[in-house]
């Protein structure tokens, strides 16, 4: 690639890898990620370091975990103490790396960091969606470069249309890094919620793709309890579908855009999902918080990643990847070099994205405040500080991780424990560590746990 390419990440809300036509679901319509990956790069193995938000989006945008950056859990926006702070303080993102770098800088959408009224550091172009982002349809009261703007309809049509309008502002003579935050796949799920072209797409729909219903042990589900009709579980499964369909006709908008403008052939197009997303899997709606304890499963943590555009050879990657590798992608495919003795998680996969071997540890980390977690092909160890309960899963005997065997294997739980320390070792500080959570302010566990069962673990997150 001679010419830096022009960058769009789609960083979607909530959209777990499993609903797409593309990744092996033959009932959701996904039309136009699915051409996205039949063109470039489809991700098999692709994790969020955090399942839930705000730390998620920290991972992706600075290339550092959780515990480097200090954001341990969603930042509650609408409270003023909260979304009036620059959650991310000195740490720089790919705005700023980018900006600095001669890129013109873009954001429509979600950014959920604290001070989402405001425009980004390193950002020339923001449409944003301050405090609570509301529901999917209705009057919102949008941020645009630095000025409230009030607008009635669908959120995903409006940040589409300002996405469009960012690529209007790009100067000929530069590349552009264009961020697009839909929330469509986010709760409420119920499909009176959604846009009724879409949820008649899926009046009938069977949804075998979904697992039965049985309600996890640990279950608190978003918006509703253990038991849950046929019914209510069916308006999710619409509500859901529909916004998925949603995401992808906007993205086609986006993809129709940049046709349009000249700008395809020298733009690369990068879709992901903050984390993942249960809808009745394992017996709860939702991701990491919705259970107690929280959880790092699989469905929580897959997203989808595809890649496609300038230079990008049609292909299915194996590799396990997560989001601090994606922020290093970014980086080495805008030509940016970062500080030296700058400590990060993760390392860039571009060289894949050309077809090129590379070598690659699939060892992934993860952690979600007190929770830590380390996976490989075989193996996965949750480790919850500081007296568990913790979690062993043989994931090649039991990919739907049904059966904890930490009891039974301490010899493996033992090795994993101390390659989980080595990494945290290099990537925490104390100040801001997950296992300091209590002191703390941008962390929800105060929501969390306040049905006792802090109490019942002896801890005291606030």
């Amino acid at each position: 690639m001679s010419n830096r390419p022009n960058i769009v990440l789609f960083l979607t809300d909530d959209h777990g890898a499993w609903a797409n036509g593309c990744y092996g679901n033959g009932e959701v319509r996904t039309p136009t990620l699915d051409a996205l990956a039949a063109l470039g790069a489809r991700f098999l193995n692709a994790y969020s370091p955090t399942p839930v938000c705000s730390p998620a989006r920290a991972n992706l945008l600075s290339g550092k975990t959780a515990s480097q950056v200090g954001i341990h859990d969603w930042l509650e926006e609408e409270q003023p103490a909260i979304g009036e702070r620059d959650w991310l303080g000195e740490t720089r993102t790919l705005f700023d790396y980018l900006s600095a770098a001669g890129y013109h800088c873009g954001l429509s959408g979600k950014w959920h960091l604290g001070q989402s009224h405001l425009p980004p550091r390193g950002a020339d172009y923001h449409f944003g969606l301050p405090g609570w982002q509301g529901s999917h349809n209705g009057p919102y009261t949008y941020a645009r470069n630095g000025e409230m703007v009030e607008l009635d309809g669908n959120k995903s049509q409006f940040i589409t249309d300002h996405a469009i309008e960012f690529l209007d502002t790009v100067p000929a003579d530069q590349p552009f890094f264009l961020n697009i935050g839909y929330i469509a796949t986010h709760s409420p799920y119920r499909q009176q919620e959604h846009d009724p072209r879409q949820t008649a797409k899926y009046m009938n729909c069977p949804f075998d793709e979904i697992p039965p219903w049985q309600a996890h042990p640990w279950v608190k589900n978003e918006g509703g309890g253990n038991e849950l009709s046929d019914e209510d579980l069916l308006d999710r499964y619409i509500g859901y579908y529909a916004s998925v369909t949603e995401t992808d006709d906007n993205i086609a908008r986006v993809i129709g855009a940049l046709n349009a403008r000249g700008k395809w052939e020298n733009t690369i197009i990068i879709y992901t999902s903050d984390h993942g997303c249960a809808i009745g899997h394992k017996g709860f709606f939702g991701k990491g918080n919705s259970t107690r304890p929280l959880n790092m499963y699989e469905v929580s943590l897959r997203v989808p990643l595809i890649i496609a555009g300038a230079g990008v050879k049609a292909q299915v990657v194996e590799h396990y990847v997560d989001h601090c590798d994606s922020f290093h992608t970014v980086c080495a495919l805008a030509g940016v070099d970062l500080p030296d003795g700058e400590i990060y998680a993760g390392e860039s996969y571009a060289p894949m994205l050309r077809g090129a071997p590379m070598p690659w540890d699939n060892t992934r980390y993860g952690e979600y405040g007190d929770l830590r977690m380390i996976r490989d092909e075989r193996w996965k160890l949750v480790w919850r500080y500081p007296a568990g309960p913790h979690d062993l899963f043989d994931l090649a005997a039991d990919p739907d991780e049904q059966v904890n065997v930490y009891a039974a294997h301490p010899d493996v739980a033992g090795r994993y424990k101390a390659r989980l320390d080595a990494f945290y070792a290099e990537r925490d500080v104390a100040a801001l560590s997950g296992l300091r959570v209590k002191e703390l302010p941008s962390h929800n566990f105060k929501e969390a746990w306040r049905d006792g069962e802090r109490e019942a673990r002896g801890l005291q997150l606030y």
